[in-house]
This record gives C-alpha cells, structure tokens and sequence, in this order.
C-alpha cells in the first residue's frame, strides 16, 4: 500500500477493502509549484521517503533516509488544488507544515503535499491491483530488490506465473471481499528503478518484453470492487466463474 503517491509502500497484515480501494492507499499525493503532480518518474529519491499515515489520528508522518522524521496534521489544510494527470482529475487540499518542507529539500525542489478529498482520487487504474509472486519471479532474479517496485495493493502467492491474467472479467475473493478483475496492467519505466535506493538498478521492462513481448507488456491486473470487506495475509484467494458470486 502506498499512502503517498510516489513515496514508498509499506506492507498491511489488514486492509479494509471499500468500493473506493482502501481508504489510505494514494490518499495524498505530492505536486510542484505549478500544481502538476509529482511521480516517481520526476523524483525516484522519492521511494526512499517512507510513510505513516494514521486517519483516525489525522496525522501524516514521513521518515526521511537519514533516518530523520517530520510530522504534519491533517487538519492543517489550505487552499484547494486541482491538477489532472494519466487521464485522471485530481483534487484536494494543500497540507501545510514539515512534511512538505522536508520532502522539498530531499528532492532540491519545492513540493506541496495534497490531501485528496477523499478515497479513490490517488490511484490510476482502478481501486484494486494484483500481482502474483510468481509473475514477479519469472521477469527478476531473486538477488534483485522487487518489494514495493511494482507498487500493488495486493501479493498473491500460490499462483503460476501470469495467472492473473486469466482471471480478466471474472470475481475473485480475496478474504471477506470480491472483486472483479476488469483488466491487465500495462508497465512503464518505473519498475526499473529499485524500491530500495530509488535509483535505476535493472531494465525490468525490456527484461518483461523479452518474456512477454511487445504486444503484452503487462505485469499484474487491475480490479473494482464488488462486495466490500477485510482482506488480511494469509487469507484465501478463490477464483469464481463469470460475473456470478
């Protein structure tokens, strides 16, 4: 899960699936002077910045690589900022306070932090995202960093490698939730830099071409939301037929 857009994912043991995603995935994102959004693709230092995000608290906190930390309120909101980026429209307030001014010097440029107005501006394809390891496993070596270098809600184990695939247009259970896989995820040159370091360690895509081709370059699927509830690690992953329950 990824609380901040383009700061570093952190592992769950629960998340509570909505029709929205989870409520604290993507929900800050991070924007430039200009209001045009921050990726990973301008700033990949950004993934060594780690994230905790407590809603009920209403506090953001980010531990910086040198192991320094800033804390900022939620509540410490200011003008409304409108931006659009992969065909999507975002929105939310400016969060005033430390974060921002610690993420600006980490990356040499001024950064605002964005509280979006609610669940489900942050993400891009849709609210749900799957991997399985073993799809993972078929394009990295295992001396190859690969946590958080695809940036997906959920690690599915027990899987052969890109069966996920199979699973487009059908329901999936995954613990006390169902959701339905709409489509695969086409990859870019994100992948290619290290969870760890941010810099660029491997060309994943080139290596996912040569296994899948140009035709296919996708790694992983996407899903909405069919029935809301708990998803926790270790729980089953049941595959249904069609669009029935």
């Amino acid at each position: 899960m990824a609380p901040v857009k383009a700061l570093a994912t952190v592992p769950r043991q629960r998340v509570r699936l909505e029709e929205q995603g989870v409520a604290e995935d993507r929900r800050l994102f991070l924007a430039h002077a200009d209001d045009s959004v921050a990726t990973l693709r301008h700033h990949p230092e950004l993934t060594r910045v780690v994230p905790d995000l407590d809603l009920p608290e209403r506090k953001l906190r980010v531990t910086l690589p040198d192991g320094t930390t800033a804390t900022s309120s939620l509540d410490s909101t200011g003008r409304r900022l409108e931006s659009r980026i992969f065909g999507k429209d975002r929105s939310g307030h400016v969060l005033d306070g430390p974060v921002a001014d610690a993420l600006s010097h980490h990356v040499g440029r001024s950064l605002r932090v964005v509280l979006a107005e609610g669940g489900g501006i942050g993400w891009d394809e849709g609210p749900v995202s799957l991997l399985g390891t073993a799809s993972v496993a078929d394009v990295l070596p295992p001396e190859v960093p690969g946590v958080g270098r695809f940036r997906m809600l959920v690690e599915l184990g027990d899987t052969e490698p890109y069966e996920e695939d199979t699973w487009v247009g059908r329901r999936v259970r995954l613990g006390g939730a169902l959701v339905r896989v709409t489509h695969s995820l086409k990859r870019c040159v994100v992948m290619n830099h290290s969870p760890v370091s941010g810099a660029r360690d491997r060309n994943v895509l080139r290596g996912l071409v040569a296994r899948r081709g140009r035709d296919l370059m996708c790694l992983g699927v996407i899903a909405e939301v069919v029935r809301p509830g708990d998803v926790a690690l270790g729980d089953p992953v049941e595959v249904t037929s069609g669009g029935s329950e």
